[in-house]
């Protein structure tokens, strides 16, 4: 069934706490989607993040980010009181260094209310109990290394001696637990929030990154499972290749997956990170697909990634492994960036839709797509989260370029050029259509861009207004609605 989705992280709803939770912000946008007639609400990834805020840098794969569990409902299920509600911000963007400065207070004190939901947290422990115990024990390392990543930490945490954590968790029992209860709050949320959605026929479209970040719990707690040597430093670590935009080509720094080991333990890390993905979404989209046919892999230290090489990966085994565990799992696969053969073939025969940017989809621009479409499997974006806004990109076209883009997408003088390529993307026979809110509302970058790839600061901060899901957009996003 042809479907469109739009595209809007947790942060960037209107929350009132400094950026977007899973309270009220949320709930409200549900039902504008429900409204809206639209079947897809696409969100980033949802881990803890770190310095820069990014979330395809996160602490953990598994975990939930604390910034995401909005205060009100803390309230209204008893776990704080009115008083303890952190100051109401009027944020234009998102303010994570704010929050940052009040979660965990406010956190600590519903932990002090955990007895209202002690059965059902003893189940959460678990039934979690794969990743939680690990995340638990690194986050309270973390704070008591001064935020140090914990191949900084002593060599006793840091290599896991065994007596060590066994002390770590007598020691601090209580603060242990008091992270995992915050876990346990913010999958609570999001659960009652996803199953008011899927009520509504609204699916969610996850997001999972291809690298774990090198300092994260997933890497600290299994380094077997990556390419690290003998004192836990990558060997080797990810990027791309230099090509026409970037010479020097890309330097991501996260530890390459140890393939062979993952092989032989039949992809059970995988297949885990795969199941509890979709405890969070319906439908799961794994970024930079192309590195599960070959990767890039650059050696650690290296300036930048010129002296990288290719390396086959696992392939189709690794899809086949997750397919038998993860029955009917619907996974789109981003099949962007430097392609070859051999990723065509993995996708073929995985059978995922891949992905179409309009932006990416106009050549030198001297040459435009045959208005007869895309294959049908396959997901139409106008951009994602990395791209431009779609008028600021429209807007800084040449004008041949523009004229193009006018005769392609049906664009008079009178038109409002962001709604008519939106437009032309429901007409795609495209599996699903998918548009950040930012191109509905005909954002430019200034105001609406999400991020801009290999800049380190000011990216994740866009935030919509309570305004901007107005019965206007409803109307008109439902008079486009695909057949």
């Amino acid at each position: 069934m042809k479907e469109s989705g739009i595209l809007l992280h947790i942060s960037s709803l209107p929350g009132k706490y400094g950026c977007g939770t899973m309270g009220k912000c949320a709930y409200d946008f549900v039902d504008f989607l429900a409204k809206s007639k639209v079947g897809l609400w696409q969100i980033l990834p949802v881990g803890p993040t770190s310095y820069g805020d990014s979330p395809y840098s996160s602490l953990s794969a598994f975990a939930f980010n604390p910034y995401f569990i909005d205060p009100d409902m803390l309230v209204e299920d008893g776990l704080i009181s009115e008083a303890d509600l952190p100051p109401v911000r009027n944020s234009k963007s998102c303010e994570f260094e704010n929050i940052y400065n009040y979660v965990y207070i406010m956190l600590n004190k519903a932990f002090n209310n955990k007895d209202k939901y002690l059965d059902e947290f003893n189940k959460f422990i678990e039934e979690e109990n794969y990743w939680l115990d690990d995340y638990a024990m690194y986050m309270v390392l973390k704070v008591e290394q001064e935020n140090k990543p914990w191949y900084e930490w002593y060599n006793d945490f840091k290599y896991r001696n065994p007596s060590s954590l066994e002390w770590l968790k007598n020691e601090y029992a209580n603060k242990i637990l008091e992270y995992k209860f915050i876990q346990f709050i913010a999958f609570r949320q999001w659960k009652k929030l996803k199953d008011y959605a899927n009520k509504k026929h609204i699916r969610i479209v996850g997001d999972m990154p291809i690298y774990c970040a090198y300092d994260s719990a997933d890497v600290w707690m299994a380094p077997h499972q990556f390419q690290l040597g003998p004192n836990l430093a990558p060997e080797n670590v990810a990027g791309c290749p230099p090509d026409y935009f970037n010479a020097d080509g890309q330097l991501w720094g996260n530890p390459l997956y140890n393939w062979d080991f993952m092989k032989h333990d039949k992809y059970s890390w995988w297949i885990n990170r795969v199941k509890h993905s979709f405890k969070i979404c319906d439908i799961l989209r794994i970024d930079h697909f192309r590195g599960f046919a070959g990767y890039y892999s650059i050696p650690y230290g290296a300036p930048n990634a010129r002296g990288g090489h290719w390396v086959k990966g696992p392939g189709y085994a690794l899809f086949k492994a997750i397919n038998k565990e993860c029955k009917n799992a619907e996974i789109i696969a981003e099949n962007l960036g430097f392609l070859t053969p051999d990723v065509s073939r993995l996708l073929t025969n995985c059978g995922y839709p891949g992905m179409n940017i309009f932006q990416f989809e106009l050549g030198d621009l001297k040459k435009v797509p045959l208005k007869k479409g895309y294959p049908e499997n396959n997901v139409f974006y106008t951009g994602t989260h990395d791209n431009q806004t779609i008028m600021s990109f429209y807007n800084e076209l040449g004008t041949e370029a523009k004229k193009l883009i006018d005769n392609l997408c049906d664009i008079k003088f009178v038109d409002r050029p962001n709604l008519k390529i939106i437009e032309f993307a429901m007409k795609q026979n495209s599996k699903y259509v998918i548009i950040p809110l930012q191109d509905y509302l005909g954002l430019t970058d200034d105001v609406g861009r999400m991020n801009i790839p290999s800049t380190p600061t000011g990216n994740w901060r866009y935030m919509a207004k309570k305004e901007d899901f107005s019965k206007g957009l409803s109307d008109y996003i439902r008079s486009i609605k695909r057949s």
